[in-house]
């Protein structure tokens, strides 16, 4: 009766497989989530909210208003008005009568007419001379005319109307943290008519990466991730799509300072990708 060989090695061997398989899947799968937005574009494009370009009556929420102001953009009520005419005004003519005959006179108690010719009254009368003096008009009482009072003149200024809508408060460009983590695009610090800010991202294309952030910090000319530290940030959120046009809320109680920055931040790597100084 022959012995029956031994499997141990068989089953070591087998074991170290199943050991294996079980490290490398989720060092695999990290490996893809670091690696593959390197090589994956998301593309993310936004519209600048229609609701913030007034003020949402009561009543209505910020997305039946974005939905009312959607629908009636998508509408076209034409209309077409003639111009009024103008009514004509009216013609009045005046005739007169002008007599052509000679003035006449009545003999009184004949009931007859004599006729007159006006050039022979005036030859019969002849001018009366007189011998007094006349005495020049008195003057005495004649008092110089006052001068005229100078007129009042009132200055009125057009005082433009506040502005509505959006307000823009700084924007910049993005610009590339080195030589392989690039970005480009605008970006742009918007106040709202109720008085809360926005950031938005305009049309901007970034590297790629695992994890990118959108932060503000209050510093210009910024020099990676140990002065982002010194300086201090606060994070808008994780960035929507490394393409497009996105928006981002900034804080109501975040005051705004006099040098901006906006960065583009890799965590898990502490990676600056792209900054825009925005004045």
């Amino acid at each position: 009766m022959s012995a029956e060989p031994d499997r141990t090695p068989f089953y070591k061997r087998r074991s170290l497989q199943v050991i294996a398989i079980v490290i490398a899947v989720p060092i695999l799968a990290l490996a893809w989530w670091l690696g593959s937005p390197l090589f994956i574009d998301q593309v993310v494009n936004e519209p600048f909210p229609r609701a913030a370009m007034g003020v949402v009556p009561e009543g209505m929420t910020d997305e039946e208003a974005e939905e009312s102001m959607v629908e009636a953009a998508a509408t076209d009520q034409p209309a077409t008005e003639p111009m009024p005419s103008l009514p004509q005004p009216e013609v009045t003519t005046t005739t007169s009568t002008i007599p052509t005959t000679s003035p006449s006179s009545e003999v009184a108690g004949t009931g007859e007419t004599i006729e007159t010719d006006p050039t022979e009254v005036a030859e019969e009368v002849e001018p009366v001379a007189t011998t007094e003096p006349v005495a020049p008009p008195d003057t005495s009482s004649d008092q110089p005319a006052p001068p005229p009072e100078p007129e009042e003149t009132t200055t009125s200024v057009s005082v433009p109307p506040p502005p509505t809508g959006p307000i823009a408060l700084a924007s910049g460009e993005l610009v590339d943290g080195d030589s392989f983590h690039k970005g480009s695009g605008q970006v742009v610090l918007y106040e709202l008519e109720d008085g809360s800010r926005l950031i938005r991202l305009e049309e901007i294309e970034v590297t790629n990466g695992p994890d990118l952030h959108v932060l503000l910090t209050p510093v210009h000319n910024l020099e990676g991730r140990n002065h982002l530290k010194e300086a201090g940030y606060i994070d808008l959120g994780q960035l929507k799509g490394n393409i497009g046009s996105q928006n981002y809320e900034v804080p109501s109680d975040y005051v705004i300072p006099d040098q901006l920055t906006l960065v583009i931040y890799c965590v898990p790597f502490q990676v600056v990708f792209t900054t825009a100084e925005l004045a």
